[in-house]
């Protein structure tokens, strides 16, 4: 008798973890795939008034589910960016452009709110410039400095966001970077010192399956 009960028990536990498992409203694994455009900022003290320019960023993470609430999204992405879009084209401008590569791990919690399935994440952000900036060659033929890259190679930032999902593969939202570190390549050799912190903050669209 004694057998009997704890085998319908462990049945009933085993049916009961099989029927949570179907129920659940949320995957394990899941694609995120996203396209992101926006206002890129300095700041710092050779900034020199080079806000607002503008940003665009593709990305792909994979959001890996702790539970209901909580899950990690580790991923990639690769984004351009182009200082002073107001000078843009003028003669003698020396917008600062480069493309980097990003990769990311955020901590997301998803919840619901009046009906809207929300996901707030932050995490930090790894960036490598493949295509660095350089002093404007044509300024001075004479400077030291024209040709010599503006910024440092790596950079990290953290990275907020908040996205709104709609329907079963539609999200849209915001997303930032706050840059950490002082990205302005130092030439005391040539009196070239200083900090410059790179930023942005855009609006997000994509698709999670």
């Amino acid at each position: 008798m004694k057998k009997a009960i704890i085998t319908l028990a462990l049945l009933a536990l085993t049916a009961g973890l099989v029927s949570a498992q179907e129920n659940k409203s949320w995957k394990r694994l899941e694609n995120n795939v996203l396209l992101v455009g926006g206002l890129f900022l300095e700041s710092g003290l050779q900034s020199y008034g080079n806000n607002p320019g503008a940003v665009l960023r593709v990305s792909y993470g994979l959001d890996v589910r702790l539970n209901e609430k909580w899950s990690l999204m580790p991923g990639a992405g690769l984004r351009t960016q182009l200082s002073d879009i107001r000078h843009f084209g003028w003669v003698g401008g020396d917008p600062d452009g480069m493309a980097m590569a990003d990769v990311f791990v955020l901590g997301r919690y998803h919840f619901e709110s009046d009906g809207s399935r929300i996901v707030l994440g932050l995490g930090p952000a790894l960036s490598y410039m493949v295509s660095p900036d350089t002093y404007y060659i044509d300024a001075d033929p004479s400077d030291p400095l024209n040709g010599k890259e503006k910024f440092n190679r790596f950079d990290l930032g953290m990275q907020p966001s908040v996205m709104f999902l709609h329907g079963k593969h539609f999200q849209w939202g915001f997303e930032g970077s706050i840059g950490l570190l002082n990205a302005m390549k130092q030439y005391p050799e040539y009196n070239r010192q200083g900090s410059i912190h790179l930023h942005y903050l855009a609006v997000t669209c994509g698709w999670h399956f």
